[in-house]
């Protein structure tokens, strides 16, 4: 059969604080997210009518034309929309079965949306391909993620292939090509906020940096400690033997 992926959850059904996987930290923490002055973003056109989240290790890179769509990718990880009836919890990882995709253009960037259900979830619906998933409910993401920033003032996100969706086969190449492209040579292009991107790499090197200067600093505490108990000693046996 076709593989799982592993989802993390981000923004669980529900929820309205627009949290997601930060490129630019040490070990890619959750984050939310800012507005342009500073304050804390959140979904003002609804509370998220999905589990949203992302697959880890995975980058649709904004230099490479998608193939489906012609367009860069949105620089972020490609995006999730768990369809369970529950509620994830943020910062969960879970096994997911990839039903289709939505190739959704985000002010001129590919954003794809993979359409998957958690199969370890006691509410696990028996969706195994994309004509399984009632045709209403993928109306209703579409719809969602189409106007959703128009309570912002923004214009109407776009889709491309017409808003059709794609099957379980062509999402999990899409899901493929991403993961390739993630762990590619482009990826050292990939930056935010001036920032370079999958931080974990920088935080190893900080790490062992530091812990290379920690080592040092005990030893030569330690060091210093027996030279100081040793001249006491030496002191101590001159005076008691003195008469």
């Amino acid at each position: 059969g076709r593989p799982l992926l592993h989802f993390v959850c981000e923004i669980p059904r529900g929820v309205s604080a627009k949290v997601e996987i930060h490129k630019s930290v040490p070990y890619n923490d959750l984050v939310q997210d800012v507005n342009k002055d500073g304050s804390p973003r959140y979904y003002t056109y609804s509370p998220s009518t999905v589990n949203y989240g992302a697959i880890p290790q995975t980058w649709e890179d904004p230099h490479h034309a998608d193939a489906h769509t012609g367009l860069g990718g949105d620089n972020d990880p490609i995006d999730v929309l768990q369809l369970n009836e529950g509620s994830c919890v943020a910062g969960a990882v879970q096994r997911v079965r990839v039903l289709g995709a939505l190739a959704l253009v985000d002010g001129g960037e590919t954003d794809w949306k993979l359409l998957v259900v958690d199969v370890d979830a006691a509410d696990a619906p028996a969706w195994r391909e994309l004509g399984d998933v009632p045709a209403e409910r993928v109306n209703e993401v579409r719809e969602w993620f189409r106007l959703y920033k128009t309570s912002d003032g923004k214009p109407p996100n776009e889709y491309g292939l017409n808003g059709e969706p794609i099957d379980a086969a062509a999402a999990l190449a899409v899901a493929a090509e991403t993961h390739a492209l993630w762990g590619g040579a482009g990826r050292a292009r990939c930056e935010f906020g001036g920032e370079p991107c999958w931080g974990m790499e920088a935080r190893r090197s900080v790490d062992w940096r530091s812990a290379g200067a920690a080592v040092f600093a005990l030893l030569a505490v330690a060091q210093l400690y027996f030279i100081v108990t040793a001249v006491q000693r030496k002191r101590r046996a001159l005076a008691a033997a003195s008469p």
